[in-house]
This record gives C-alpha cells, structure tokens and sequence, in this order.
C-alpha cells in the first residue's frame, strides 16, 4: 500500500513537471505579461551582471517596484551561465514550490489522506501565473517557495510554542528572504508577531527581534541610501477610492479560489442557517456594499481591459454588470463570516491580504497561487469547510475548475 501511494505521487509529480519543461520549450505566456516583465527584467539581470554599483544608481522604483537583490544575484550568475540554461535552472527551483506546500499540508492536516493532500498541493500546476513565472524567470515563484518555507517553519515550532528556537528563527529568516525578493511581503510579519508574543518566552522574543533587525539592515540600508523610502511617500496618490475597489476585487479573488472547495449540501445547508440567524447584519453589509458600488466606486482605471482578476473581466469587460462583481465580494464575505474560526489570526490575514498590493490597478497574479497556499495553511476554517477541503469526493471538482482556468488563460493569452 505504502509503495503504491508512493508511485501515484511519483508518477503524478512527473507528469506536471513533464507538462512544465514542455511549456519551457514552447514559451507557455498563460499569465499574459510574464514574457514582457522577462523582456524588461533581463536587461537588469545584464546590467547588474557587469556593474552592480552603476546599475545601482539607474535602478528606479519608478522603473522596477521591487528590490534588486533578486536580479543581483541572478545577474551575477549570467557570467557563468547563459540567460537560457538560467531561465532552465529556475524552473527546475519552481518545482520545489509544490513540494514545500505538501510538506506544509502534511503538517497541518496530519490525519488526512496523505494522497489528498498531494492532490492539493499539486493544484500549483495549473496556475498560469506559477507556470508563467517557472518558464519566464519572475520573481513571483521563488518569493513564494521562501513564503511556504517560512510558513513550513511556522507549523514545524508548532506556531511558536517549541522549546527549539531554530524553527521560529528559520520561520522568520525565510519570510526575511521573501521580503528581499517582494518587499510587500513584509506585512506577513504582524502575524507572525501575533504568535511570537503569544506563545514564546521573553528571551525567544528578544533573540528573533534582534535577528529581524540584522537581517533587515541591507533592506534598510537600500531604501534609505538609494531614497525608495521617500520615492514610495511622495509618489503614493493611491486614493480611498481604489482601496475600496481593491477591497471589492479581492473578495471576488478569495471567492475565485474558495468557490470549488464549498460545492456540498452540508456546506449550503449550514450557510443557510447561519443566514437566518444573523439576517439583520448581512442585510446592512449588502446595504453598504450596494451604497460603495453606486456612489463612491471608481471602474475607470480597468477600463483597458488589464487587471481586476477573472471575474473582474467577466462581469465587467464582458458582461458589463458591475453589480455581479459587487454581488460575488458579498458572497464572498459571507462565506469568510459563516466558515473562517472566529479567530484574531484569522482577521489579520484577512486584513494583510487587503494591503498586500497597495496599487491602482490589481493583477490576478499577485495572488496566485498565493491564495490556495493562504486557505489551506494560514487561514483556519470550521470542521464541515475542512471535511470538504480533504474530501475524495469534492477534490475532483477543485481538479477540474483549475484546470479550465488554465486551459481558459492559455487560450485567452495564445
């Protein structure tokens, strides 16, 4: 039994790694704009493989948002490497972020069919953007290969209450090595924050606070030198207006990936319930919602047809009914409100994933695969949530409406 378990997953994981170095071969470009920021990120990879210093000074975040330690060191590589077999050596780094993530499952659901659980984690292979970034050499994939192994980390110090400070300091230093290569991934911290003063000593406190700040210095130290700080402050006109339009378009993200996973009739059966008895107050937030969408919302900057998610483009590119986008955020909160614990944890994440990505204009990559990997391992669902999640029965459907979406957005984007 052991054996077969192990070829199904052996054989599995080949197929979807067979299925990405073709799409290495063929140039997949699901996501859409991955092969233009390569087109734009390889000039600073040959830049910064000649002068580092020089490069430095012409390194803009006007030009590039992130930080350069990510083409810094891929940079330099180019002088023993080619572009192509860099490209090549990055996608086979991609291939790890679905292991990271079963590892992460494994620990978190340790009862579970192991099996099922591997189903999940292979779910990362039908993203666009996770594929995209494989093939193209983004930053996204190895930003979140450090994320899961921090997160990893987060659950091997059983969230902080271990006697071994090596696994809450591992778990910091790898949400660090994500921060140096996506900055906004810094917000993650006041969760981790949260446990760290909940469930550790005074000395543990001390000792991982102490490693942040060194960690951080070259961070620091670039901001302030090389003036991003002052950059960010004077250039941020992101106004009230968008924040709420970005609230609306990330319920309907959340939606996009809970949605496969609640299909049963226990699920509708007890979201009903759970209606009737809190009526009123889903009444006013529908109220409120409605109220945003006709009086304050803005739709004028995706009006291009770029940005907003799936749905976005659908509802409003398409269809050209605004109010179904607005009705699925609701749906959305709903649900958050009938089936997420009830947990201080819980509304964090929440809340940092309204402010992971504070920016006019909001692509569905910036949360894919984040959003499967947040569900399944920071967020904390009710038992009837998880039954589903970790179902044979209903694992078959999250198989298939992910897998459209990818055969939709390599069609979308051919």
């Amino acid at each position: 039994m052991i054996n077969q378990n192990n070829n199904f997953r052996n054989l599995s994981f080949s197929f979807f790694s067979i299925t990405l170095l073709i799409s290495f071969f063929i140039g997949e470009n699901s996501a859409g704009g991955a092969k233009y920021d390569h087109s734009l990120m390889s000039e600073f990879l040959l830049l910064f493989s000649q002068n580092i210093k020089e490069t430095l000074l012409i390194y803009e975040p006007k030009t590039n948002p992130h930080l350069p330690f990510f083409y810094i060191i891929f940079g330099k590589l180019l002088n023993f490497i080619s572009l192509e077999i860099l490209r090549f050596f990055y996608l086979l780094i991609s291939l790890t972020l679905p292991i990271v993530f079963y590892k992460i499952l494994k620990l978190k659901f340790k009862s579970s069919d192991k099996n099922i659980l591997f189903i999940i984690s292979l779910l990362i292979f039908l993203s666009p953007y996770f594929r995209s970034s494989a093939v193209w050499l983004t930053n996204d994939n190895l930003t979140l290969i450090l994320f899961c192994l921090s997160i990893y980390y987060f659950f091997k110090s059983n969230k902080f209450k271990s006697k071994n400070i090596n696994h809450i300091l591992q778990c910091f230093i790898y949400l660090l090595l994500s921060v140096y290569t996506r900055q906004n991934f810094i917000l993650f911290i006041f969760f981790y924050l949260y446990y760290l003063f909940s469930n550790s000593e005074l000395r543990v406190i001390s000792i991982v606070l102490l490693t942040n700040f060194v960690l951080s210095i070259p961070i620091l130290y670039y901001l302030t030198y090389y003036e991003h700080i002052s950059y960010y402050i004077v250039n941020n006109s992101l106004n009230k207006t968008y924040h709420l339009l970005n609230i609306i378009i990330i319920l309907n993200l959340i939606l996009f990936y809970l949605f496969p996973f609640i299909i049963s009739k226990s699920i509708f059966k007890k979201m009903i319930s759970i209606l009737k008895t809190n009526l009123k107050k889903i009444l006013l937030l529908v109220l409120f919602i409605f109220f945003v969408h006709y009086y304050i919302l803005d739709y004028s900057n995706y009006v291009q047809g770029f940005g907003g998610g799936a749905f976005y483009k659908l509802f409003i590119n398409i269809l050209n009914i605004p109010e179904l986008l607005v009705l699925f955020s609701i749906i959305s909160l709903v649900l958050l409100f009938c089936f997420l614990d009830k947990k201080i944890s819980n509304y964090i994440i929440i809340i940092l994933l309204f402010f992971l990505y504070p920016l006019p204009v909001l692509f569905q990559k910036y949360y894919d695969p984040l959003l499967i990997i947040v569900l399944f391992s920071l967020l904390s669902f009710d038992k009837d949530i998880n039954i589903n999640f970790l179902d044979k029965k209903y694992v078959v459907l999250p198989t298939i409406y992910f897998s459209s979406f990818y055969l939709f957005a390599l069609y979308y984007y051919s």
